[in-house]
Parts: C-alpha cells; structure tokens; sequence
C-alpha cells in the first residue's frame, strides 16, 4: 500500500470513533428538546391513541440506549430510517438535498481558491506597497462579517439595487441551467468571500516566507526572473500551508451552507435540518448530523491527501 493509501486508511479508521460518538450526542441532545414529536408529527388535535401509535410505530416509548442501538444498526445496513412526515425514507430526503449544500460548498472553495491565490500571491510580491494594504485592509473587513450579513448586503447590491440576481429561491439545473447558475451565485459567493479572506492572509505569509529562504536568492543570482521563480517554485511549496488550512475550513464551510440557505431560502440540508427541528423529525435531523460529519472527515482527509502529494517529506511523518 502507498503512502496515500495508508493516509486514507488510518483517517478513516480514526473518524469511524468520531462519527459514531457524533451520533449519540446527538440523540441525547435531541432527548432533552423541548419538542414532543407525538405533537409535532399529528398536530394539537391527534388523539392519544394516534399520539401512543406514533411513539410505538417509531420506537419513542423504548429508552434512549435502546432506541440508539437500534439507530445504530438499521444505519449499519444503510437503513436511516422513516421521516414521521409523510414516512418517506430518509435517506431519500438527503439524497434531494444535499446536491445543493455540496454545490454551494464546492463553489465556495473553488471561487475562494482562486481569490486566496491571485490575492494572496499578489499582495505578497509586492509586499508594502499600496496593493498589499489594499488587499490586507479587504481581506481582514471580509473575515470580520458575519456570513448572513454579508448575505445580506448582496442581496441589497445585486438583487434589490442593480437587479442582476435573484434575492432567492432555487432553479433545478435541469429546468434552466442559467437560472441555477444565477440562484447559487449569491449564496456561493456570500460563504466564497471569508473563505477567501481567510486563505488569503495564509497564502500571503507563506509566499513571503518562501520568498526569504535560500534557493530563491540563490535562483535570483543566476539570473532567473521573480515571476519564474514564483511560478516554478515557490507557488508549488507555499501551498501546504493553505491546504492544511483549507481541510479545517471544512466545519465553517458546512455552517456557512446552512445559514445560507436559510437567508436565500435554498431546499438544501441546512434547511431541511432547520425545519426538521422545528417539527420535531429528529430522524432527518440525525441524519443531516451524520452526513456533515462524514463530509467533515472527507474534507479533511482531502486536506491530508493534498498535503502528501505537494510536500513528500512528510509522508514519513503521516
């Protein structure tokens, strides 16, 4: 096995522990909510015989440790269980939503990817010039604004001033391509922008550490031009740190998505996981859990992967 596939099987034997243990603070956290789900899922005016065949048909009069077992083995087989709404597979319902949470969050990278890089890169080789303040003076106003905020403003600038966006809502890709591309551009760029400021100020004091070591004096007294030596050379080590960076991200990526969704009103998992605490289905809420977590692992173990392939020194050390 290669040193990738070691790294690959010991973080995913390292998150197994985690996402399980996710799991149960999550049913125990939903076992002290203050919403009854006898309620929620039949309404004020069900009566205790509907409510006691609701508990029973779900397993809600069995004690927690019982009822997580249960969970834990049906989610073994691939079963996540029934949504008390409608009994529809639950698994069914995330497979709906989560294209759009994974779209926006991808989108937020790439796009944040890119303004780290021509910012960072940038700001970096013209370090103390009027460029540098510029970009560190935006980069640190887009790290200080909460991300509904900034929400908030782009609709104010886009949707309701020059009328370029939609304020909300969502287009299926396959009714109009171009009006779901317009529906996620905002929220894409509302999570894109911290994301970017933040990788920008790593990217910018990588390059410049890059830019102090030896091979780069010694490369610019041969005569090689800066541009080349950044090029060739030093974008290719300044890049660990970004991408050892960007596998933290991940937990603000995924909260990111969710308030998100709620400012643009997106049907992603950050939406359903909202209305399903607020009605009681703590079975979709479960699984909302477990798939941030397990995208969570994957992000990161993204990171780590990365961090090999660009830095092969530390393969010994992983």
């Amino acid at each position: 096995m290669g040193d990738v596939g070691r790294v690959v099987l010991q973080r995913l034997l390292q998150a197994l522990p985690v996402i399980i243990g996710i799991t149960f603070y999550v049913f125990v956290m939903l076992e002290f909510s203050p919403v009854d789900a006898r309620y929620a899922g039949l309404g004020l005016y069900a009566s205790d015989e509907a409510r006691e065949q609701l508990a029973e048909d779900y397993g809600l009069n069995d004690p927690l440790p019982v009822r997580y077992l249960r969970y834990v083995r049906d989610l073994a087989s691939g079963d996540f269980g029934l949504s008390i709404y409608g009994k529809r597979p639950i698994l069914d319902i995330l497979t709906e939503r989560i294209g759009i949470t994974l779209t926006i969050a991808a989108g937020a990278v790439v796009l944040g990817i890119l303004i780290a890089f021509f910012l960072g890169v940038t700001s970096a080789y013209f370090a103390g010039t009027w460029w540098d303040a510029v970009v560190r003076a935006v980069t640190f106003g887009a790290l200080a604004m909460p991300v509904f905020w900034l929400a908030l403003l782009l609709i104010q600038l886009f949707s309701l001033r020059f009328r370029w966006l939609p304020a909300g809502g969502f287009v299926p890709f396959s009714d109009d391509w171009v009006g779901w591309l317009k529906s996620l551009a905002l929220p894409t760029l509302s999570i894109a922008l911290p994301v970017g400021g933040f990788l920008t100020r790593v990217v910018r004091s990588s390059v410049l550490d890059e830019l102090e070591r030896d091979y780069v004096r010694t490369a610019r007294g041969v005569g090689l031009r800066d541009r080349v030596i950044v090029r060739k050379n030093v974008l290719r080590n300044a890049l660990v740190a970004p991408l050892t960076v960007l596998g933290l991200q991940a937990g603000y990526l995924l909260g990111g998505a969710v308030l998100v969704e709620l400012v643009f009103n997106l049907p992603g998992l950050g939406w359903i996981m909202m209305k399903s605490a607020a009605t009681g289905d703590f079975g979709v809420i479960t699984g909302v859990a477990i798939v941030a977590a397990v995208m969570f692992v994957l992000a990161n173990l993204a990171a780590d992967v990365a961090f090999i392939i660009f830095k092969p020194s530390a393969r010994e050390s992983s």
